[in-house]
């Protein structure tokens, strides 16, 4: 399912995040509101295709993560 910023906003925003959550191999991210608000303010900032944004692709994998850890 592709989901659009507005949407996976709310779907991110409106969880309870542990402390850490491994993203990939080489991120952990230990504050996740903080950490939430940045890349989404990044998306909302960036001017070409959300492909091309490292910090929406962030953010589809602090959501694939986050679903991971509530199944």
């Amino acid at each position: 399912m592709v989901l659009t910023p507005e949407q996976l906003y709310e779907d991110l925003m409106n969880k309870e995040h542990p402390v850490n959550i491994k993203i990939n191999p080489a991120t952990v991210v230990i504050d996740a509101q903080a950490f939430l608000i940045v890349q989404f303010d990044m998306v909302k900032i960036h001017k070409s295709d959300l492909k091309r944004c490292a910090a929406w692709q962030r953010l589809k994998e602090s959501g694939e993560a986050t679903n991971r850890i509530w199944e």
